[in-house]
């Protein structure tokens, strides 16, 4: 019988250029997405309905590629302390309370009130509270993948 071989007959360094040339392609292809989404809205003017499932799906992407990034080990909520994970939430708090007050109040010629600029720097605190305990429970569920392997090669 005759065995088959792969099409891509790659060593061990060629598979590593390929995933390091892949991984520079894919996080391109997600700043290209994101610039683009930009321009669309704030030169362009377009309604975010015309371009929503863009931001739907790159948003999402993004967020599983990260996911398993805490799911596999590649990042450790464990080395990091409790203080610089707050410190990086309110460092996304801040950004995001940014971004929306200069998209409603210099981009857009309406402008927000206090009252409706607080209802919707809310709405960035929960966005990026619910993110952050979605990567924190992968970081969880990761661990204990990775301690299962080790109980089961014992």
């Amino acid at each position: 019988m005759k065995t088959k071989k792969p099409i891509f007959n790659m060593d061990e360094r060629n598979k590593q250029l390929a995933l390091s040339i892949s991984t520079v392609m894919y996080l391109f292809t997600l700043i290209s997405l994101g610039a683009v989404l930009l321009y669309r809205q704030f030169v362009l003017k377009q309604d975010v309905s015309n371009f929503e499932d863009i931001a739907i799906i790159m948003t999402v992407n993004a967020l599983f590629l990260l996911s398993a990034f805490f799911y596999f080990g590649v990042f450790s909520l464990k080395k990091l302390k409790i203080k610089t994970i707050l410190i990086v939430y309110l460092g996304f708090v801040l950004l995001g309370s940014a971004f929306t007050y200069v998209k409603y109040n210099i981009l857009e010629s309406e402008g927000l009130t206090m009252v409706e600029m607080f209802d919707k720097i809310i709405i960035v605190v929960s966005i990026t509270g619910l993110i952050s305990l979605f990567f924190i429970v992968f970081t969880i569920l990761g661990k204990k993948r990775l301690e299962k392997e080790i109980e089961e090669e014992d």
